[in-house]
Formats: structure tokens, sequence, C-alpha cells
């Protein structure tokens, strides 16, 4: 229905444009479900979708704590309080906002020193001298995403996307590059392989005979 050929490395800029494109080729102008993977998390792009009827289901990317061996508590353990705009930690001590990193997309909150210093899971926490916590500028955002995101629509977004993925990469490419160069030939080659995808899925799901009859009707 819609591809891309994007020069970025990852798919997290590509929720929305993508989301737009398929909106645009449904040619309706109803609410629809996006459905993605990980790689397709931003939380800024999944709230403007909210914003134009544009239902994102895709699972957050969640930072974890890979602090010491693995053991110390995840961001999990501790409870956002909105109205306060804290955290509190699982010995009930608060956690204050300390500091706004537009680059990192977060805000940090930080544990008095005192109180880590005498707490009794202080080295189930942290191993720094007091605790520090993130949350993400668009936590709510992905929060709703997450509560979406159920494995019944994780399942239906693989039988759709895995089966014209792989037949693209392994039966139509039949290798793992582009053989064209330049951001040209790449859209030019991706075309002509999802057309000829289209047609193959066609007649397999039509038949020969019938496909011929609807394209030449006379």
């Amino acid at each position: 229905m819609a591809h891309a050929i994007t020069l970025n490395a990852g798919d997290g800029d590509c929720l929305e444009p993508m989301a737009e494109a398929a909106r645009k080729a449904l040619e309706s102008s109803d609410p629809i479900n996006i459905l993605a993977d990980k790689g397709y998390s931003n939380g800024e792009q999944a709230g403007r979708c909210e914003q134009a009827g544009m239902i994102p289901h895709v699972p957050p990317r969640r930072g974890i704590n890979n602090k010491g061996d693995g053991s110390l508590l995840d961001r999990d353990a501790f409870l956002y309080q909105p109205d306060s705009d804290t955290f509190v930690c699982p010995e009930g001590k608060i956690l204050k906002r300390k500091q706004l990193s537009r680059k990192d997309r977060a805000i940090y909150y930080l544990a008095d020193a005192n109180d880590c210093r005498n707490c009794a899971m202080k080295s189930r926490c942290t191993q720094a001298p007091q605790r520090s916590v993130t949350r993400h500028l668009y936590d709510d955002v992905l929060n709703r995403m997450q509560q979406r995101t159920t494995p019944d629509k994780m399942r239906m977004r693989r039988c759709t996307v895995e089966h014209p993925f792989a037949t693209l990469r392994y039966q139509i490419f039949a290798h793992p590059r582009f053989l064209l160069r330049g951001l040209h030939g790449t859209k030019t080659e991706i075309s002509l392989a999802v057309m000829a995808y289209n047609l193959k899925r066609m007649v397999n799901v039509l038949g020969a005979n019938h496909l011929t009859k609807v394209l030449n009707p006379a």
C-alpha cells in the first residue's frame, strides 16, 4: 500500500510519515489503527498520530537499569506522582525533579542523598550516593501505546507484515542489498519489487485466469 526509502539507519522517525502514507492510500478520513514493531517507537510522533486520529499500537522502547550486575531495581519499582511531578521509591522516599534534557528527551529525578545513605535497600537500588530515575518527555503517550499493544495486535502485525517482507527480501530480491546505488536508484528498485510482489500476490489469491479477466474486461 505504501513504501518509502529513508537514509536513516533506524525506523524511529518513520511512524508518523508511514501512518500518513497508509491513511492516504486508504483514502479514508476515519480513525485508523497503526500497528508496528518496537523500532517505530517514537513518543513525540505517536502523540501527533493520536491527535490526527491514527492510533498507534507500538511496543515502546524502555531503558533498563544496567548498572552493577543487573540485579538493581529498575524504574518500574518507582511510582510516578503526576500531581507533584515526583517519584516515590519502594521505601516511600521522594525523588524530586532535577533536570530536563531535551537531547535525551527525558526528565531526571533525584533522591535525597541522606535518604539513600540510610536506606536498607540501597545495595539493591544504586551504587551511586543517591538514586536517580528518568522519565521520558512523552511518557504518558508511551504508556497509552503500551496498554493498546496486546499480544493479539502484535500477532496481527506479524501475520500482515512479515509475509510481504520475507517475500520481497528472499524471493524477489534474492540478495541482501540493493543493486542500484543512490536514493533515486533504490527508490526505483523498491518500487519495481513492490509492484512485482503485488502482482505475485494477486495471482496467488485470485488465480491467473480471474486476474486476467479483471485486468482485461473486454
